[in-house]
């Protein structure tokens, strides 16, 4: 790569990391509660709704028809790089569109980057600048080069005024179709392809400003992080021409963020009970509840704890179940029914619990009634 003549700048960086949460320690943290009620009893049914995404797989609760049936966008783009000036576009089924405009916004500015169901048209697009990248004999650097001159040169477009809201980020899809977005999106859009091609990059989140930083060794010069034994080069995407390893002057010696790309799921769980059936000694509830996955990649070994506890000897629960669901895919949903027993002229409440491999556990609890 063409070294940079700027002075190589180490910032200082507060570096937040979002990994895959363990929680199997919550395995077993319910056996050494008694149950009183329920043993050997159908407790529970479950429920999963998925069906068929834009590309014909069985994995989400959105209605989608096979790709070839669908309406599509198409967005057209040209950008200078190597001495060339490159012209392309891009088709994308319509309703993968919508569903990225209707996802609930992530918690975590690295999960846009790392969602499930836009990978084949970011591979796509990828197979079509190795291709040229290959017939042009750019180098794996070179390759980069491009990449970032491609997203540099899309529109920038702050959110209030296209969406509305103060702070608004895109999903790659979202900033490819709208042809731009601001300095969120447009790094989140480098990351995700960098990170499809197999490089090492993270976000690097700045005072009112976001870039990607790419991993690179003693070859490449400029601003880079050093994180885990790591260089990661300031890339900026925002505006023409800048270099990697070259950073604005504005943000030149400011603390920052760093990003990792780690994909972490987020679950929604709701639910509420209703007295199911009763008689002269026991009244037994019907909990309903309902989880859909509304972030990036699959919940891995999810786990559903509900138990009526007893609120005079908290070594007992009056009824308890534990259900083991199947693997919640980005964008699916379900609900599971589960049928609880309390004597009567008792006081209870109902604890939910929501735990598996790579999510944060979810924990609620109902008011005290009598039953």
């Amino acid at each position: 790569m063409k070294s940079l003549k700027i002075v190589v700048l180490v910032l200082l960086l507060m570096v937040s990391f979002s990994g895959c949460i363990d929680f199997s320690e919550y395995a077993g943290a319910f056996e050494d509660v008694k149950t009183i009620f329920g043993e050997g009893e159908e407790k529970a049914t479950i429920n999963y709704s998925y069906s068929l995404d834009c590309f014909g797989n069985e994995t989400t609760n959105y209605n989608y028809s096979p790709v070839n049936a669908l309406p599509r966008i198409t967005e057209e783009y040209s950008w200078e790089y190597g001495g060339l000036n490159w012209n392309w576009s891009l088709s994308v089924p319509e309703n993968l569109y919508q569903y990225y405009k209707n996802k609930p916004r992530a918690s975590g500015y690295e999960q846009y980057a790392l969602s499930d169901y836009d990978r084949h048209c970011l591979k796509s697009m990828l197979n079509s600048f190795e291709e040229a990248s290959e017939q042009e004999g750019y180098s794996k650097s070179q390759l980069v080069e491009f990449i970032v001159a491609f997203v540099q040169s899309l529109d920038y477009t702050s959110d209030k005024v296209t969406t509305g809201y103060d702070e608004y980020p895109r999903y790659p899809l979202e900033t490819l179709i709208d042809n731009g977005g601001d300095c969120e999106d447009t790094a989140i859009l480098t990351a995700a392809l960098l990170h499809e091609l197999g490089f090492g990059v993270v976000l690097i989140e700045l005072p009112n400003h976001m870039a990607v930083g790419v991993s690179g060794d003693d070859s490449v010069y400029g601003t880079y992080y050093n994180y885990n034994g790591k260089k990661y080069f300031y890339v900026e995407t925002t505006g023409t021409g800048w270099k990697i390893g070259e950073i604005p002057e504005e943000y030149e010696g400011k603390s920052a963020t760093i990003h990792l790309m780690v994909q972490i799921p987020t679950l929604d769980l709701s639910w509420d009970a209703e007295v199911y059936s009763y008689n002269s000694k026991n009244v037994q509830y019907k909990i309903h509840v309902d989880i859909e996955n509304v972030g990036a990649g699959s919940a891995k070994n999810p786990k559903l704890y509900a138990a009526a506890l007893n609120l005079n000897d908290p070594e007992y629960v009056w009824d308890q179940t534990t259900l083991e669901l199947d693997d919640y895919k980005e964008g699916s949903s379900g609900y599971a029914d589960i049928y609880l027993n309390i004597p009567r002229n008792e006081y209870s409440k109902f604890q939910i619990i929501l735990y598996g491999d790579n999510f944060e556990y979810l924990e609620s609890y109902s008011e005290v009634f009598n039953t």
